[in-house]
This record gives C-alpha cells, structure tokens and sequence, in this order.
C-alpha cells in the first residue's frame, strides 16, 4: 500500500510538472499590431517599445511577437488613435484620455490640478478606471488592460516668470480640456498646438508658456526655448493600454491569461521607471541638483510655488475646472467621481 501511495503521488507531481508545460506551451503562434505613444519619449523608449519588442517574445518564447509602431512614427494625432483601433487597424494602442476629449467620463482620470503626487495619480487610476470600464466596450470597441503615467505635469514659459501671478494674460499651450480649465481658472488663455510643434510656437511667440512633463520637456527641447519652469504640479498625463475587443475575444484562454499577467507587470515597470525621471527631468532641464543622465543639461530657472501659488492652483481646480467637468459629464457622473475620486483627494465635483 505504501508503494502504491508512493507511486500515485508521483504520477500526480508528474502530471503537474506536464501540466505546467502544456500551459507554457499552448500559447499560440500569433502577431499583434500595436501602436504606441510618442517615438522621442521615455514612455515609448523605456517601456512601452521593449516591451512588445523583447519582453512579450521573451515570456512568450516566441510564439507572440509584435509590429509595434509609435504615434510619431505613424504620423498619427493623439485623437485618432482609439478611432483606428475601434476600427480594427490595431490589436493594442498605448491611448492618452485627454485626447479622447468628446469623453468626459474618460477625462475623469486625469482632471488638471487634482492628483499632486504620483501615488495620488495612480490610485486615481485604481478607483476611476472601473467606471471607464464601463464605457470603454460600448464606445470604443475596447477593453483597458492597464494604466500608467507621464512625469509630472508643470508650467514652463519662455518669457522670465517668478509666480502664478506673472501668468495672467499669458497663452499657455495645454494638451486637453481640463488643462485648458485650469489655466483659464488661472487667468491664463489656453491655446491647443500638437506637442511636436509646441517649440516653434515658444520661439515665435504664438504661445507664451506651455504645460508638459519634467522629462518630456528635456526630450523635446523645450529647455532651449523656455527661461523658467514653475515646479508646482498641474497634474499627470495619465495613459493607457487598451486592446480591441475583437481582437480579444479570437485570443485563446491561455493567451488571454498570458496578456492579463504581462500587463500588470507592465504597469508596475511603468510606474518605478517614469517615476525615477521627475526630478531627473528637471535637474535635465536646468542643470541644478545632480547631473543629467540624459545628456547636456539646459539652463532653466527652476521656481519653487509659494503659497500663494498653491492657493491659485487650488482656487482654479475648484471654481473652474472641476466645475466645468462636472457640466460636461453630468450630474450623476459627478456624483459619483465625488463619492469615489473626490471622497479619496477631498474634493468636490458639481456644476
């Protein structure tokens, strides 16, 4: 009897061992078209291009593999990029919900001036992005499989500011909607240029000032045109992963289980790596605090807020761009941002 024990105890650590590598094993040979965010940026560098390119024929063991193309590469607008999705031109997109500007429930996520600090962003994400959910099968064709971020957003200007205050009348390129409130509410005029042409319109004057991310704006070469950065955050420009659902629904169980695991590393990854480039970015840009691991730092004026700049930022997010948020989506959209955003950052949304 003890041999027979013995015996079955070891055909089933066995048929576990198989069983283990029949699951590694039974992924499929396929390729998935992806799209990506901006070519010249960390997020499609760091973590979004190695990913599909390395990471996914790497855990796969090449059976999935990827064409995977950033926006600048395809020559595509931020805005476009869920409507080629729905559309079937792509399996996954790396989607930005302040392009998706029709959309306030998406914009909810990422409201200007809400989240100070990256761990607020994030669980913004966390609390948010269920009610996205919702929506996102309906509307676009899609489901998201994770979230991440951009550095921290703040306000660079070419001419020499020293305060919020040196803002009002300025026009400020801003990337969305809620950006755009924020800045209004600040006493600013919101201007919206694509980010590939916001340095020529700092040098020609047709926009004064412009928000972007520490590092971005390293990488694109806004500290040859700007003198100053206000290093008070305005927000985070909060991304996605998204997948078409029809492309979803022809995966097989074990590719879908195989996607579901390998993205939530992916936004882990994300979060600790563009985590790491906020104050590069700006030791970058101007050249104080460290040394640039980027490449020759420039030569901006780094600002520090004073209360009184904070109290603004405040006074524009509650009176302005929650407000008009509120309008946009609804009262019961509103309610319901308050009782879950709102009741985690202490704040209000309500026409």
């Amino acid at each position: 009897m003890v041999k027979t024990g013995i015996a079955a105890a070891l055909a089933a650590a066995l048929m576990m061992v198989a069983g283990t590598g029949v699951q590694a094993q039974d992924l499929p040979k396929q390729s998935f078209k992806v799209v990506g965010s901006f070519g010249n940026l960390s997020n499609w560098i760091k973590v979004e291009k190695p990913f599909w390119s390395e990471q996914v024929v790497k855990d796969s063991k090449g059976q999935i593999t990827a064409t995977a193309q950033s926006t600048t590469e395809l020559n595509l607008k931020g805005t476009e990029v869920m409507r080629l999705l729905k559309l079937g031109l792509f399996d996954f997109a790396h989607a930005l919900p302040i392009y998706v500007a029709e959309d306030a429930m998406l914009e909810g996520v990422d409201i200007a001036g809400v989240a100070k600090d990256m761990a607020t962003a994030r669980k913004i994400t966390e609390v948010w992005g269920p009610q996205i959910d919702k929506i996102m099968g309906p509307k676009y064709g899609a489901k998201i499989l994770n979230w991440y971020t951009f550095p921290t957003q703040m306000i660079w200007c070419a001419p020499q500011i020293k305060s919020v205050a040196d803002l009002k009348g300025k026009k400020i390129r801003v990337q969305g909607v809620s950006q755009g409130d924020l800045v209004e509410g600040l006493g600013a005029t919101a201007v919206t240029i694509p980010f590939g042409e916001v340095v020529p319109a700092l040098q020609r004057g047709t926009v004064d000032c412009g928000i972007t991310g520490t590092m971005p704006a390293y990488k694109a070469g806004w500290h040859e045109v700007v003198t100053s950065v206000l290093e008070m955050p305005v927000g985070f420009t909060i991304i996605y992963t998204a997948v078409s659902e029809a492309s979803w629904n022809k995966m097989s169980a074990p590719t879908k289980e195989f996607f579901t695991k390998e993205m939530k590393a992916f936004e882990d990854g994300a979060w600790k790596t563009i985590g790491d480039e906020v104050e590069m970015g700006l030791i970058c840009v101007s050249g104080e605090g460290g040394t640039c691991s980027e490449g020759k730092p420039g030569k901006v004026v780094r600002i520090k807020p004073s209360d009184a700049d904070v109290k603004a930022r405040e006074a524009a997010l509650n009176d302005v761009a929650l407000k008009r948020w509120a309008k946009r989506c609804g009262a019961e959209c509103a309610k319901t941002w308050t009782d879950t955003v709102g009741k985690m950052t202490g704040l209000v949304a309500a026409p």
